[in-house]
């Protein structure tokens, strides 16, 4: 706040001597001065408006810490979410019986890649598939991926979760 005020009260002094306020000054800002100039005199008004001060910056603080921290949270425990949904969409696709093998649904292949690629959005490496790479073989890889990823996530292990991107990249290569 004392920063504010260090910032802002050069400016207003410039434009009053540009404005000639403090030679001619109008009604109103003679007002307002009486106004401030009252409230300077109050005893102990230096600890009051320290207190003011304080209170507001620390709640100001707190409010964007919290918000934003909540905001996260929601955003990686939704993420949380669709991995295991997804990771229990592959599981159920290899393991069906009458499936060709390379060919997986094209709205599972998908929804893998929508995911991996929020994924990466949200800060968190994704492991890639090198050229070559087959379908099954990719997605049992985002299988294990996602089971790792998905709770890791959802408990908010930021940390943990970036770094099993590269195991599960030692893995596949």
């Amino acid at each position: 706040m004392v920063a504010l005020v260090v910032l802002v009260l050069p400016i207003l002094h410039e434009f009053a001597l540009q404005h000639q306020v403090y030679n001619n000054p109008p009604e109103s800002v003679l007002t307002l001065l009486e106004y401030v100039r009252r409230l300077g005199d109050l005893p102990h008004f230096e600890y009051v408006l320290a207190f003011v001060g304080g209170l507001t910056l620390g709640t100001w603080m707190d409010a964007i810490l919290t918000g934003t921290e909540g905001r996260q949270a929601e955003r990686y425990a939704a993420l949380a979410d669709r991995a295991m949904r997804v990771r229990e969409a592959i599981q159920l696709e290899l393991g069906k019986v009458d499936r060709q093998r390379d060919h997986a649904s094209p709205s599972l292949l998908a929804e893998v890649n929508s995911l991996m690629l929020d994924v990466r959005k949200a800060g968190i490496p994704v492991p890639f598939a090198p050229k070559g790479t087959e379908v099954e073989k990719w997605l049992e890889m985002a299988s294990v991926y996602f089971s790792h990823v998905g709770p890791l996530l959802r408990d908010g292990h930021l940390r943990e979760a970036r770094g099993v991107a590269e195991l599960v990249q030692m893995r596949l290569s």
